[in-house]
């Protein structure tokens, strides 16, 4: 397999089409973050996003008023023209940008979350806890993907008595070094104002009073009765101020202050006689460090009777909308800015390269007779039982799966524009996925619905799919997600037509991603090699072998494709019976035809996870010091508890083995190989099979509790 060819190919079948150079990225930090996708886009075009913190959701509120609070600063931030990122770690990654279950998940947590400034991210990514960024660890992580605006309620600063304790925020620090402008109320009365200001001008931080007055608010109250240095009214002068700083090299952020609304400011008086009494409290109690911020808050709701709390509220909301206005006037002055231009060129370098599955969306309607009405052959009558509606299609289930499992994944697929066609798009919506590669087709074209009947175990009895829109997708759309998404893990399913098969693996090759191909079923399991033979027959690539590097099909679909392949003339002849005997021998979950048809694909399909159903997984791949030999194992399965429905347990399986090719950075060789050994491989086998666990015992065909650890945790 020669790349430049293959490029050549792409550019005499898609001239029109600019094509992407492939990448590799080395950086260590793609690891550890996790962009959603409105995030990623958002900041890949140079569109406004505002950062915001997650310790106000975990330690701030009370469940559940916090995750609403939550939600509502997200959706002020969105209608003032841009993109929330709300920044919290979990399981071991940086999310930078939340979905509903992880908010859900800090908010229920509360101070059981780990309070995470810079000083902490590394012990808490390491040992993959749950932790709520402080205004410091938000600020190292918007810095480390490029966002220059945070909202949040007010800063740390210098501790009363700080001469003696030397308790100073990290807050302050990281303002001094880290090139984020962070919006707030100013620094909350408990703190030693003077003092704060002197340390920021240390720091070399600029202060900035945001309205009419340069007083410098204290969080509940709009003056301080101290003067900030500076002082402006309008988005577009704090947008001046944030870029002429960074253009300048200045690493240090900059400081907002926006005083509390007047509305909430006359109870000022109120909340600062219950400030006194909670810091005489804490300091009779011994409270201090990062736990006596907390415990001032809490306390001061207490002795406010709440009051305090609708004001927190108040102003947290008034200081989104105001970074907002100021992202979204720094981005429009993007383009003549060097430093936000070299920002944009690297931000997709610094974020890990994304899943892309192309394959088909579908409506699932499942059925299952009731134990009770069950006979051993059925009648073409009515039976009682269940039905279930959801969101299904081989690589809708799969991409679904990849992205539960905490890898940053996009679908491409065709839909109708009907209303099954928009319930998919609403559905990946609600869960985070950004469904911005859905295809949709003219009118008369119906959104794939796959129809199945089980039985009272689980087991499927029958199905109807119609997925005739799944020939549908067009190349244009393909080699769009390629072009703006660069992958570096690619998964398709056998639904989708020859020619768009062909595209999406010259398209992978070109980028060194590593390709995962799901059969689907028998009928549609040779897609792929009618696809590698259109590939061959253009005689621009001196091999074909290894251009999919890795299959899950279970014995017939593999059966199936060994035969299709020799009939093809993809694969010069079927193995010696010698060779087929002695690998049957020594492993009897195996058939002889199993074998075989291993034997066969094996050129051709380097790494092949063989679904063997209550058997487990066969996995044959290459010897780690001669690739050109295979080495066939045995994994066991794992036993679930009550089967609900087996409609999507391999399609979870294949899931999680993108999500676990992702997270190791996998890239296509040189050679057409995936650099993995065999342990590595049995390894990540036996982590997917506990996804596909999950979805055999949820009634749905990808179970909603698949959650990153599922996958990670040893």
């Amino acid at each position: 397999m020669t790349i430049t060819s293959l490029r050549q190919l792409m550019v005499q079948t898609r001239a029109a089409v600019r094509m992407p150079r492939g990448r590799r990225y080395s950086s260590r930090l793609a690891t550890y973050l996790h962009l959603s996708p409105a995030v990623r886009d958002a900041l890949a075009n140079g569109e406004p996003v505002v950062a915001l913190e997650s310790t106000i959701i975990s330690h701030g509120m009370p469940y559940p008023q916090n995750v609403e609070t939550a939600r509502q600063v997200e959706q002020i931030v969105k209608e003032n023209g841009a993109t929330p990122a709300t920044i919290a770690l979990i399981d071991g990654k940086i999310h930078v940008g939340l979905g509903d279950a992880e908010l859900e998940q800090l908010g229920k947590s509360g101070k059981s979350a780990i309070k995470t400034s810079r000083r902490d991210m590394a012990a808490v990514l390491s040992q993959r806890l749950l932790g709520a960024t402080t205004v410091s660890g938000t600020m190292v992580a918007a810095h480390m993907v490029g966002i220059q605006v945070f909202a949040t309620g007010g800063i740390g600063g210098v501790h009363r008595g700080a001469e003696l304790t030397m308790d100073i925020s990290a807050d302050l620090t990281e303002l001094g070094r880290t090139p984020v402008a962070v919006v707030c109320a100013g620094a909350k009365s408990i703190l030693d104002l003077p003092k704060t200001l002197e340390f920021l001008e240390t720091q070399g931080v600029p202060v900035v009073a945001y309205g009419e007055s340069r007083r410098f608010p204290a969080f509940f109250s709009p003056d301080s009765g101290l003067l900030a240095p500076w002082a402006m009214q309008t988005p577009e002068q704090v947008a001046r101020l944030i870029k002429t700083n960074a253009e300048l090299g200045l690493m240090t952020g900059q400081v907002i202050a926006v005083p509390i609304p007047n509305e909430y400011a006359e109870s000022s008086a109120e909340i600062e006689r219950a400030i006194n009494v909670a810091v005489r409290e804490a300091e009779e109690q011994g409270i201090k460090g990062k736990e006596c911020t907390p415990f001032l808050l809490q306390r001061i709701v207490e002795l406010t009777g709440g009051m305090s709390l609708v004001a927190n509220i108040a102003l947290v909301k008034n200081n989104a909308r105001v970074a907002s206005q100021i992202s979204t006037s720094l981005a429009s002055m993007g383009a003549s800015s060097q430093w936000q231009q070299k920002r944009s060129k690297h931000t997709r370098a610094r974020a890990e390269r994304p899943v892309l599955v192309v394959g088909g969306a579908a409506i699932d309607v499942t059925s299952r007779i009731d134990a009770a009405h069950a006979t051993k052959s059925l009648s073409a009558t009515s039976y009682p039982g269940t039905v279930l509606t959801s969101i299904g299609g081989v690589g809708q289930n799969i991409a679904r799966a990849a992205h539960y499992l905490g890898a940053p994944t996009y679908l491409v697929s065709a839909i109708g524009n009907d209303a099954h066609g928009h319930s998919i798009k609403l559905d990946l919506d609600r869960i985070g996925m950004s469904p911005a590669y859905l295809q949709f087709q003219a009118a008369g074209a119906r959104t794939a619905v796959y129809n199945a009947l089980h039985k009272p175990n689980g087991d499927l009895l029958i199905a109807v799919a119609d997925m005739d829109i799944n020939g549908m997708l067009s190349e244009q759309q393909i080699y769009k997600a390629f072009d703006e998404l660069q992958p570096g893990v690619v998964g398709l399913d056998g639904n989708l037509s020859t020619q768009a098969l062909s595209t999406a693996i010259i398209l992978a090759a070109s980028q060194q991603a590593c390709v995962v191909f799901e059969p689907t079923s028998v009928p549609k399991c040779a897609s792929v090699l009618g696809a590698l033979s259109r590939i061959d027959r253009s005689g621009t690539t001196s091999s074909v072998n290894g251009l999919v590097q890795v299959i899950t099909p279970n014995t017939l679909e593999l059966q199936e494709m060994a035969k299709i392949a020799l009939e093809l003339a993809l694969v010069e002849s079927a193995p010696p019976v010698s060779l087929v005997s002695e690998i049957a021998g020594d492993h009897c979950e195996l058939s002889i035809d199993t074998v075989r048809a291993a034997l066969t694909l094996f050129p051709l399909f380097p790494i092949q996870i063989i679904k063997l159903g209550e058997k487990g997984v066969a996995v044959v791949s290459p010897v780690l010091h001669d690739k050109s030999r295979p080495m066939f194992r045995h994994i066991g399965p794992l036993k679930p508890g009550v089967i609900v429905n087996s409609n999507g347990a391999g399609d979870s399986l294949v899931g999680a083995m993108l999500a676990l090719l992702h997270s190791r950075q996998v890239t296509e060789s040189s050679d057409g190989h995936v650099d993995l050994s065999p342990e590595e491989i049995d390894d990540m086998v036996l982590r997917a099979q506990r996804a596909s666990i999950l979805s055999l015992e949820s009634p749905l065909a990808i179970s909603d509790k698949l959650i990153p650890r599922v996958i990670l945790d040893d």
